[in-house]
Formats: C-alpha cells, structure tokens, sequence
C-alpha cells in the first residue's frame, strides 16, 4: 500500500481539506485512518448497487461515472480528475445503492476516507471536524451547480444547440473561449446522449459557420 507522506502536499492542497493547519491535517487523517489505493484504467471503483461507505479523493487520473440503459448503451453522466471527490453524493445512507458505475479512464490513485468518520465528532469535538463538514458541504454545492449544467446540457432539443450549451458552459467554467475538453468524440457524445456522427457532423457545421474553431479536444468559441 501507498504511503501517504508520498501525497501530503498534494492531500493538503485539496478543497476537502481547506482551512485545516499540518497539525490539524495530520491528525484528522490518522484519526480517519486514511488510505492510498491505486486502480489501473478500465477498473470498476464503484458498481451500480453498491452501497457506499467511503469518500474517494482523486489524488491522479480520471474517473467516468457512466450508467447503462436497459439495451446497453452507456452514458456518461460526468467525468472526474484531480482533487475531485467520487461517491459523496452517494454515502452516508444503509438504504442508498449507487444508482451509477465509477469506472477509471486511466490509472487512478485515489484517497480513501470512511464516511462515518468524517462526519461524526471525535471525543475531543476538535474544530477540525468541524472545518472538514463545512467543506463537504461546499463542494456538495458545487456538484449540485454541475449537475444543473448537464441538465441544461442534456434538456436542449437539438445536437447542435447541446453542443453550443456545452461549450458555452465550458467556456464559462475555464473563464475563456479557448479550452481544452476532457473527452475524446465518442465520450463526448455518450456525454451528450446523441449520435458520434451525427454530433461531428453538427461539429464540422459550426466551425465551417464561423461559430467554433477546433483540433482534437482543444476548442475555441469565435
């Protein structure tokens, strides 16, 4: 197993632990019993059914959370990186399953943390428990605000009018009109929900408009 002193500076510089001293980090992470686990690309991490009891931090890598219809065909409700945090939308409840899969794109080192811990007080009710809840509960606001994106994504009636939400919300979330984009064609148009040709179709209209340039994965809005 990995240690963690290998990660630390990367572990403090995560917004799960904003706010907290060395000293305050150090303890909160003995006390949870922290751990390095690592996944080479294509494992399961989390599989639709499992119920979920720990707070995966992405340390390095990427992670898809993905679902599949009843024919089979895969969506991809999001994509995770660095410092993102994976399942803590679904932690926390006996009743809960996870209603997607976690799959990594690459290989992934994630940080474990045991929920229970993270939100439960320790005998000596240490303010940094109370510091960690608070940021918990702010990067839960932020997956919310993504959440609503995709939706508004995903809700246009049209490929082209998806593609230009999306790159509108893109370029808004990167602060320019030249980015570059997590997914490769076929990820982004399970992303999407629609057809690849169909969506590189849409794609070669809006650059021969004049609405978009783009190479690969890289985009810039005009």
């Amino acid at each position: 197993m990995e240690k963690l002193e290998k990660y630390y500076n990367q572990i403090k510089n995560s917004p799960v632990f904003l706010g907290m001293s060395d000293d305050e980090l150090k303890g909160l992470l003995e006390c949870f019993g922290a751990r390095i686990r690592k996944f080479e690309k294509e494992e399961m991490v989390i599989r639709q059914g499992d119920v979920i009891s720990n707070i995966y931090l992405i340390l390095d890598g990427e992670v898809n959370i993905e679902k599949d219809s009843y024919w089979g065909r895969r969506i991809i409700i999001s994509r995770l990186g660095k410092n993102d945090n994976l399942a803590l939308s679904f932690v926390g409840s006996k009743d809960v399953e996870s209603s997607v899969d976690a799959i990594t794109v690459k290989d992934t080192t994630v940080l474990v943390l045991r929920y229970e811990k993270c939100t439960s007080m320790c005998q000596n009710a240490c303010t940094r428990h109370k510091v960690l809840i608070n940021n918990l509960f702010r990067i839960l606001s932020k997956e919310n605000i993504e959440l609503i994106q995709k939706i508004e994504n995903v809700s246009q009636k049209t490929i082209r009018d998806k593609l230009l939400t999306y790159l509108s919300n893109e370029a808004q979330r990167q602060h320019s009109n030249s980015f570059d984009i997590h997914f490769n064609r076929q990820d982004l148009a399970d992303y999407l929900n629609v057809d690849r040709s169909a969506m590189s179709f849409e794609l070669s209209k809006l650059q021969k408009e004049g609405l978009i340039e783009y190479n690969k994965n890289h985009f810039e809005l005009l």
